[in-house]
């Protein structure tokens, strides 16, 4: 799949129901007509949502729904006030604190926006080539009644240049545990909460690897976080750790390594025994646009 890579610049703008304040604040979709009485829960671009309520409180992930996708993550919204932004260009318009009508530029291709509300979520899907919509809104609760807005997600992928993913080795930051030959590095763990840049390529910042407190059972979570740009490498056991309780010499074999799982999507977390080192090893992958 190609796609193009785009730095962000958060817009969000909130307004009233009526359609004349909207197009005051000017951030309604060019090419769909605003309804000022929405048709639940058809979308105004005569999107049919899918509901989703499996999921750890009806939240639905990008991840689930298709491979590659880029995700706005989670955006929480409290008494009509957002907790986040969103990608570049994409302008997102909420009324009576149900309704969402969204726009997007030519070069960002909407997949799924993600319209969650009390325990379940509305997935309404599209093709990439609808730049805006509008009347989006969460299933109706128990009452009956369409649940407020909860939270709002965009999936989505850039359009326009050719992109390619570039696999490298990734490993926390620390020190080395050979002097030549091989870059890999090791961890000091300070028995506390603690968190280091995640390498690729030995210089290339892909992310970030946390170290959390140990837990009653004499636990520690790790937890990688990847920077936009990034994904984890499809590949069976792309987190390998190792714990050691002294520092580490020769150079490491990651397939050796004690602990391993694959992650699908970032944030990625594994709970590991305590201990005063920790090698961790991460296959991840880079986008290269020309």
């Amino acid at each position: 799949m190609k796609r193009v890579l785009i730095p962000f610049v958060a817009l969000l703008l909130l307004t009233a129901c009526d359609k004349e304040q909207n197009s005051l604040l000017a951030p309604v979709p060019s090419d769909i007509e605003f309804r000022t009485t929405c048709t639940h829960p058809t979308s105004t671009a005569a999107i049919n949502p899918t509901v989703y309520n499996t999921g750890p409180g009806g939240n639905v992930e990008c991840s689930e729904l298709g491979t590659g996708l880029m995700s706005s993550g989670r955006i929480n919204y409290n008494d009509g006030v957002p907790g986040g932004t969103f990608p570049d260009g994409i302008t997102v318009v909420v009324t009576d604190g149900k309704f969402v009508s969204w726009s997007a530029p030519a070069n960002v291709c909407v997949r799924y926006v993600i319209v969650k509300g009390s325990n379940a979520a509305n997935v309404y899907a599209y093709d990439g080539s609808l730049k805006s919509d509008a009347c989006l809104a969460s299933p109706l609760n128990m009452g009956g009644n369409i649940a407020n807005l909860s939270n709002l997600t965009f999936c989505y992928e850039f359009c326009g240049q050719e992109c390619d993913w570039i696999g490298e080795t990734a490993w926390s930051n620390g020190s080395q545990y050979v002097t030549r030959g091989n870059w890999a590095t090791y961890t000091k763990y300070e028995g506390q909460q603690k968190t280091v840049t995640l390498f690729a390529g030995q210089t290339l910042n892909a992310g970030t690897v946390k170290f959390s407190a140990p837990d009653a059972d004499h636990k520690v979570t790790v937890t990688i976080t990847l920077n936009a740009g990034w994904r984890f490498k499809d590949v069976n056991e792309n987190v390998k750790i190792q714990d050691y309780a002294t520092a580490p010499s020769g150079n490491p074999s990651p397939g050796l390594f004690a602990h391993k799982g694959k992650a699908t999507s970032s944030p990625f977390s594994i709970k590991v025994p305590k201990n005063n080192f920790y090698g961790v090893h991460v296959d991840v992958e880079w986008e290269k646009c020309d």
